[in-house]
């Protein structure tokens, strides 16, 4: 015992080392957010329960709104009857609840503010994700050696998944993310059915059956993890024999209890909540079962699970090895495993899954993913392909580490790369990359309406009711018609539209917007810091929701020819005290362009 602490001791310290110098090192401020995204909404329970002392989320969301920009709309929470509830689980803010613990008392001690995000409870929740990911590589390590794994190299593999996948990004970069410590349940889980399988015991059993709900608990669509249990088991045998003794010895009433147990929590919540024990939270969201973004899920340069984390490319070969050197069965188990788990996170509406570095989905999954290749990189016997390996994991490393570096800074975007963006800041680190990549249309879970239920138009000759005019026209060049209208440092706004916002409106969260312009630059990419802006203004006057994009997606070299600027994107929940919206175009760096036939169209899309 004293052995595996001091192992796990320097295994922690190691992290904590690589966390300080991702963060820190070549910064020029200290970083203080690391609760974030939905991050922030798995964490959410701790300061509702324990400061707030509310199983109803609102004050929660009101702080976060008072430190976030004015397009925050808490995506993260839904109203359920006359309370706000999360619509995420509370299982990822259970594992961390100690550290939150930790940060509640040194925010005493030193007289921060117990509000459950200031600095100190920042850093305690990255910790926390360290001191998870610890021990799943722990684990990691010990479900290798059960496969006759040499221990040192089992260690290799371990520094190889957290150093050459998107795992190191959701560990030191974006840690509150509920991927890493869905990682260390998943690798502990398989460890302990393994053991079921090599050697029934009834302790193993329950173990597996808590961690079963734990893993629920944290994120309930990786109940998925059984599918992979028929792999796990290595032969039809042992599979049909552990079903068997836990039906003969009556285990199976034991471990519902215990799975029972671990999911227990939230059941209290939503009862508290609500009165019902069940809540489904993703509220308008669902699946697209029978269109699957399966090749933009794997291969697509928007997130695909190849294009940024490569190292699994080697899962085909080791698939191969399965098949050659294991049995038909494992080959067979694990690829209706993966096939399953691919259709189905590729059927999500959004199947990029927001804002994140890489397939996030999938970093959940990596104890087994890298087992298998673990499996067939110990069997090479070829020095040429030994050799051939350490270059191609080398060089994965390499690329993940960049990769994460950029997506950190803002090089790579975290929603909209395509593959002309991702070529463009391909191995780019330099400064003049950072956000040089503009966000594309915003998604959403349902069918757009086939016609918008209203449209309005600005050709700069004329124009529909409701829009500005320009002092600053140009007639030398126009896209239609014989005017356009001359953008620079004096004139930075464009003509602008204002959209009452009628009583018929209110309520509807289900309004998604088209904004397009044309745009003639001079020099080159004169307009590329120029921005589609939506403002929404309540009855005295004051924004409530601010929201800008890009009307250039990327840099390029051509002048002098008219291009399409083009954004989509939804409105928030159209409320009582909106008054009005305004859609104008903001010339940020006041360079000089030209902009012609600026239109919108509003449309509702639904989820029938």
């Amino acid at each position: 015992m004293r052995i595996i602490l001091r192992k796990y001791s320097i295994l922690l310290f190691t992290l904590v080392v690589v966390f300080v110098i991702v963060n820190f090192q070549g910064t020029e401020t200290v970083r203080k957010v690391f609760i974030d995204g939905d991050g922030s909404g798995h964490y959410a329970y701790l300061p509702s329960l324990l400061i707030f002392h509310s199983v109803d989320f609102e004050e929660v969301f009101q702080f976060e709104k008072h430190r976030r920009p004015p397009d925050y709309t808490g995506h993260n929470f839904l109203k359920k009857g006359d309370i706000l509830i999360n619509k995420y689980t509370v299982g990822t803010a259970l594992l961390q609840l100690p550290f939150f613990i930790v940060g509640l008392l040194l925010s005493l001690l030193f007289g921060f503010a117990p509000d459950g995000y200031n600095i100190i409870f920042q850093y305690c929740i990255a910790f926390s994700t360290l001191f998870w990911v610890g021990i799943g590589i722990i684990y990691f390590i010990k479900l290798l050696v059960t496969y006759g794994v040499d221990r040192k190299f089992a260690w290799v593999m371990a520094i190889i998944s957290l150093f050459g996948t998107n795992l190191f990004f959701y560990t030191f970069i974006q840690p509150s993310f509920t991927h890493a410590y869905s990682f260390t349940l998943i690798t502990i889980f398989l460890y302990f059915c393994r053991r079921v399988f090599l050697d029934y015991e009834k302790r193993y059993v329950l173990a597996a059956a808590f961690l079963l709900g734990l893993i629920v608990l944290v994120r309930p669509v990786n109940i998925l993890v059984v599918a992979s249990l028929p792999f796990i088991a290595g032969t039809p045998h042992n599979f049909m024999n552990s079903i068997k003794r836990k039906l003969s010895d009556h285990h199976y009433i034991l471990a519902i209890l215990v799975f029972l147990l671990a999911i227990s929590p939230q059941l209290i919540i939503n009862y508290l909540q609500t009165g019902t024990l069940i809540i489904y939270g993703y509220e308008n969201e669902g699946f697209y079962f029978s269109n699957p973004q399966i090749f933009d899920f794997l291969f697509g340069y928007r997130k695909g699970w190849f294009v940024y984390s490569p190292m699994f490319l080697l899962l085909f070969p080791a698939i191969i090895n399965i098949w050659r050197r294991q049995s038909a069965y494992a080959f067979f188990t694990f690829i209706l495993f993966i096939l399953i788990l691919v259709y189905i996170f590729s059927a999500w509406w959004n199947w990029f899954f927001g804002d994140s570095f890489g397939m996030r989905p999938m970093v959940d999954y990596y104890g087994l993913f890298m087992l298998v290749i673990a499996l067939q990189l110990h069997q090479l016997k070829s020095l040429v392909l030994k050799i051939g390996a350490v270059i191609f994991v080398c060089l994965v490393i390499l690329l993940n580490l960049v990769q994460s570096y950029q997506y950190n800074k803002g090089i790579i975007h975290p929603d909209s790369m395509s593959k002309k963006s991702y070529w463009h800041v391909f191995m780019k680190m330099d400064r003049e990359y950072i956000s040089v990549i503009a966000g594309g249309d915003e998604s959403f879970y349902g069918k757009l309406s086939d016609m918008p239920f209203f449209s309005t138009q600005n050709q700069i000759d004329y124009f529909d009711e409701g829009w500005t005019t320009s002092n600053l026209v140009n007639k030398e060049s126009a896209f239609s018609d014989s005017l356009s209208v001359i953008q620079n440092a004096i004139q930075i706004y464009s003509p602008t539209f204002s959209f009452n916002i009628s009583d018929s409106l209110i309520g509807y969260n289900n309004i998604f917007v088209r904004f397009n312009t044309h745009y003639y630059e001079m020099e080159q990419n004169a307009a590329l810091s120029a921005v589609f802006v939506v403002d929404i203004s309540d009855t005295t006057g004051n924004t409530v929701f601010y929201k800008a994009f890009r009307i250039k997606h990327l840099p390029d070299d051509s002048v002098s020819e008219w291009k399409m600027g083009s954004i989509g994107f939804k409105l928030p929940e159209i409320k009582g005290n909106m008054a009005y919206i305004k859609f104008y175009i903001w010339n940020i760096e006041k360079q000089t362009y030209l902009l012609d036939d600026l239109s919108m169209k509003f449309y509702t899309y639904n989820s029938d």
